[in-house]
This record gives C-alpha cells, structure tokens and sequence, in this order.
C-alpha cells in the first residue's frame, strides 16, 4: 500500500516537468523523515542552524500535513502502525512548541489568518524560535 502511494505520489511531482524522477521527493518514508528532522532540529535548540526561514518552517508543516492525507488513505491495520509511529513524533513536536492559536505562524500564513487551517501543528509555535526567523 504505501507503494501505491509513492507511486501516486511520483505521478504527481512529475506531472508537467521536463524530466521524470525515479523517486518521490515526498514519498510516504520522505515525509515521515522531514517530520522527524524537524522535530529534532527544534530539541536540538536549532543549535546546527545558522539560519532557518520561517518559509521552511511552514513547508515542514505542509509536510506534516501529507502524513495525515498518507495516513487517512491507508487501510486500518496499517495506518495503526504507522500512526503509531506518527503518534510519538507528534507528541515530540508538542513537547518543543507551545499552543498560541496560530498568532505567530498566521503572519506568514494566510489560510492559518483567515481561520481556514485548524490542524493543531499550525496553530503551535516553536517554543524557542530558529535564528532568522
């Protein structure tokens, strides 16, 4: 199953681009790993980045939001274990970032600022902001 979804997936990013990619940039695996980068990153006091746009912060987000699509489409015994895993990075991310109703990202995302984004990581914000933010 979480081939089919890569394999829709790579569809997608190639659709339209002159060249064809083996590899979904965003497959199932990617987006798990982005999440988990990110989550890591923020325990990590931001400590091996120089700079980190707030733009790069909101696509890490979006990312977390394709987990949720990915595992919405999956059948139940395997959305069970993968949002297990899901489950324990997301309690991770609540642990590094504080609940303001979006009021710091929605400067920055106008869906998050016309009351259009309610998933609950778009309405935390990292409880230590990256440099350049």
């Amino acid at each position: 199953m979480i081939a089919l979804l890569d394999l829709q997936v790579l569809a997608r990013e190639n659709a339209g681009r002159t060249f064809r990619a083996d590899d979904p940039t965003y497959s199932v695996l990617n987006c798990l790993r982005f999440w988990e980068i990110l989550i890591s990153r923020m325990e990590d006091g931001w400590s091996r980045q120089d700079y980190y746009m707030v733009y790069g912060y909101l696509n890490d987000l979006d990312v977390r939001g394709a987990v949720e699509a990915f595992l919405d489409a999956m059948p139940s015994s395997l959305r069970a274990k993968v949002g297990r895993c899901v489950e324990r990075l997301d309690a991770r991310f609540r642990a590094v970032t504080r609940e303001d109703g979006g009021a710091e990202l929605s400067q920055y995302w106008r869906p998050l600022a016309e009351g259009n984004e309610v998933r609950w990581w778009w309405t935390r914000c990292p409880t230590e902001l990256p440099p350049g933010w």
